[in-house]
């Protein structure tokens, strides 16, 4: 082997994918979550970092860029052979290769500095490789300016696994919800999950245009994605959809890229009803490009029949009469003359409670964990809102995209049932374990078969390893931090 100072001329060829063959002995584990990260860097940047590989075609560096490779349906790939190496040598390379790269640091000030920079210019940071909490955090102006780095335990997401114990197609019952890993655009799965109910409520937040999905490899066609599944709703008669969307930004300007599936809506007969503005609190600092930082999302509201949302905001000044004048007349609207009907409650005390406004303000929380798999997760708060103010305690809401199971969350604490679906069995895995964490007495039991996750996990172990001592921990402690 020459020693370090000495020149080594390296040639790059193509390979067929079927010709590389995994290390045995490979202790760098790569998660579905973390191939399809770098199958959305390759998708963007190309192929840039051939792999290693000994005389043998044995992978000695690169192996999640081969299973990304895969995913992403390439051929070949570019490959350097190392010749000369000896069998220890070879080996160790395969531990040193990913070690020494996981000790370098970083310069906070200066990865934030690059973090807004290339924000302004309109890319998306997900592709760095950053999940969006760390992105979060390096962007995030300083304590006391907003908001509080406290999170509620009902906003507590566990790490997502590499391997789950959910498989697709799983149906699972908690308590009153039913969670099922399949497809929100099939009508078979749709109506599996519902069970010949109908929902008051569809509340969910989808993949923002065409950003990647973590999971499944990427959304190809957003529109007929949408299309898909707000063709298989199953929503009663007044039933009320609200979905929220954030803005996406390409060479400088935000997209309108929810025109097209709005266009389509309407075709189907459902009217925009309403939209709303979900103010999640102080913006993050950085230049913006010139924009102002941005500090919202929105909420589209689709009906066919209209539905009175219930007065759910407390009333700054409720059962007082203070609102009234000293010779006893309101200071609300009042005829020309200058009388008050008593349809404006006059001599009568502030009603308990309102309707809730248009804008939405409730903090975009920071738990940690799953936005990793998630970059726009939504506070428990923000679901716990809207299904109280469109369904009535027991009402039925609709989940289609379901990630890491805030709505069920929700349904649980406001007296709602939740029948919700997401296609990643990695997002459903988690829902589950977040699930036992907050409701270790209530165990998710799989629909049909009557074992809890927790039997079912050790069940499936033992048949992918049958021959493994494998020790099993228990799903309401398995992510706990």
């Amino acid at each position: 082997m020459p020693d370090g100072a000495e020149r080594r001329d390296l040639v790059v060829e193509y390979r067929p994918l079927d010709t590389l063959v995994a290390y045995a002995r490979n202790a760098r584990t790569h998660s579905d979550a973390q191939v399809a990260e770098l199958a959305g860097s390759i998708r963007e940047f190309g192929f840039t970092n051939p792999v290693l590989v000994g005389e043998d075609g044995t992978l000695i560096a690169g192996h999640g860029r081969v299973l990304a490779a895969r995913k992403l349906g390439m051929a070949e790939v570019p490959t350097i052979v190392l010749t000369g190496l000896s069998e220890t040598q070879r080996r160790a390379l395969v531990l040193a290769d990913n070690r020494i790269a996981i000790n370098a640091g970083w310069d906070n000030d200066l990865l934030a500095l690059e973090l807004s920079d290339l924000q302004d210019a309109g890319f998306d940071l997900g592709l760095t490789g950053f999940s969006g909490d760390e992105i979060a955090d390096l962007l995030q102006p300083a304590t006391g300016e907003g908001e509080s780095e406290d999170v509620g335990a009902a906003d507590e997401v566990p790490e997502p696994v590499a391997d789950p114990v959910v498989r697709p197609g799983d149906l699972w019952v908690l308590g009153p919800h039913r969670l099922l890993c399949g497809d929100s655009t099939s009508p078979t799965d749709v109506a599996r999950v519902m069970a010949g109910e109908t929902a008051a409520l569809c509340f969910t937040s989808p993949p923002y245009g065409q950003q990647r999905d973590y999971a499944t490899g990427g959304i190809g066609d957003w529109d007929a994605l949408m299309r898909g599944v707000f063709t298989a709703l199953p929503m009663a008669e007044d039933g009320q959809v609200l979905v929220n969307l954030g803005l996406v930004h390409r060479d400088g300007e935000w997209l309108p890229y929810w025109q097209g599936w709005l266009d389509w809506m309407r075709g189907e007969g459902w009217r925009r009803f309403g939209l709303y503005v979900w103010d999640q609190g102080p913006g993050l600092p950085g230049d913006w490009g010139g924009r102002l930082a941005p500090s919202f999302e929105l909420v589209f509201h689709f009906n066919r029949v209209g539905r009175k949302p219930n007065k759910t905001v407390p009333c700054k000044y409720a059962g007082q009469d203070t609102h009234l004048r000293v010779d006893g007349h309101s200071t609300a609207m009042r005829k020309a003359d200058g009388t008050v009907g008593a349809w404006t409650h006059a001599g009568k005390p502030t009603q308990d409670f309102r309707i809730a406004d248009s804008v939405i303000r409730i903090g975009r929380h920071k738990a940690r964990g799953i936005e990793v798999e998630h970059p726009a997760v939504f506070p428990v708060a923000l679901a716990e809102h809207v299904i109280t103010a469109f369904t009535d305690e027991g009402g039925i809401c609709f989940e289609p995209f379901s990630g890491s199971g805030t709505t069920i969350i929700a349904g649980q604490q406001t007296g709602r049932a939740v029948r919700a679906i997401d296609l990643a069995p990695t997002y459903v895995d988690v829902a589950l374990r977040r699930w036992s964490l907050l409701h270790p007495d209530i165990p998710p039991m799989l629909d049909g078969d009557g074992r809890t996750y927790d039997e079912i996990a050790a069940e499936r172990v033992k048949e992918a390893s049958p021959k493994a001592d494998c020790v099993i921990k228990p799903c309401r402690s398995s992510a706990a931090r």
